[in-house]
This record gives structure tokens, sequence and C-alpha cells, in this order.
């Protein structure tokens, strides 16, 4: 779903691997119309849970909001786990203090509405964290039409509305 007219909405993912211990995160921030404003992809080394590899998505994906001055965004993302502990409606683990407090201190900057949604509604963002546990760099990307084969895919049909329906 877009968001409203002149609202921005970003939705966050992330990949973790634990056999292999390999995670990676992933954004999309879009207007009213579905268009990408600007999406990242990033592996995160050293991730110790799935939670830890959402956060980070999380963290990133509003350092990128920030850091493009849009300060006013919806966010959405598939962990519940990660809804609760930001919104305070779950005790943050321990371990991911830090990630947290990075978090805030850029949340703070921001004026930000988080919301759970289900995974099938958050395709593309999904597609973004693959491709992240997958490139050893940060991919940043402001156009739809460049962003990886793996992700257009997804992008349009959620674009024009179609929906994905759990398998």
């Amino acid at each position: 779903m877009h968001p409203p007219v002149g609202r921005l909405k970003l939705n966050v993912d992330s990949a973790f691997k634990s056999a292999t211990g390999s995670a990676g995160g992933g954004g999309i921030l879009r207007d009213h119309n579905g268009r990408c404003i600007c999406a990242f992809a990033k592996n995160y080394q050293g991730t110790i849970s799935a939670l830890d590899a959402e956060a980070r998505a999380l963290r990133d994906g509003l350092a990128m909001c920030c850091s493009k001055g849009f300060l006013d965004i919806m966010v959405e993302t598939d962990s519940l786990m990660l809804t609760q502990s930001v919104t305070g409606q779950s005790q943050r683990p321990w371990d991911l203090t830090c990630i947290f407090q990075e978090m805030a201190e850029i949340n703070h900057k921001l004026t930000t509405q988080i919301q759970h949604i289900p995974r099938e509604a958050n395709q593309t963002a999904h597609h973004l964290a693959g491709y992240g546990c997958s490139t050893d760099q940060t991919c940043f990307w402001e156009l739809e039409a460049v962003l990886p084969h793996i992700v257009k895919g997804p992008y349009h049909l959620d674009k024009v509305g179609y929906p994905t329906l759990r398998t």
C-alpha cells in the first residue's frame, strides 16, 4: 500500500542465514505513487541474530532518509519483534543496545511512525535484503531503473498494487 499524498514510506527487511552466519539488509523509500525515491542493500558482517539484522536494516534505512533530508516518514517492517522493540511494547535485547541507541539518535531527527506488516507486503525490501546478503559492498540507488534485476519484478508488482500470496 502506498503512503498518503505528501508522505513517504520506508520499507525495510533483512536476510539472516544462521547456518552460515551471513546477513544482509535492504530498504526502499517510496512516494504516494509507489515510485522509488531511493533504496539500499548492505551486507552485515558479524550479525548475531535475525533481529540484529532487522535492527541494522532499520537503522540504515532511517540514516538514508535523514541524509537525504526526508524527515517525515512512515516505516514498515515484517519483523513483529523489531516493531515491538522499537515502540517499547517489548524489552530490547541487551546485546543489541548499541544498534538501538544509534537508531534512537537518528530517529530523534525524524518524525516516524513504525508499523508491522505481513511479509507478503514487504517483497521489495525482502529482495533488497537478499541482494545485500550476497554482496560485499553497500549499495544505494536513486532511480528505479537502476535497481538490481532481482528486485525489479517485486518492485513493479508492488507499485501497481498486485498482491503477493503466501505460498
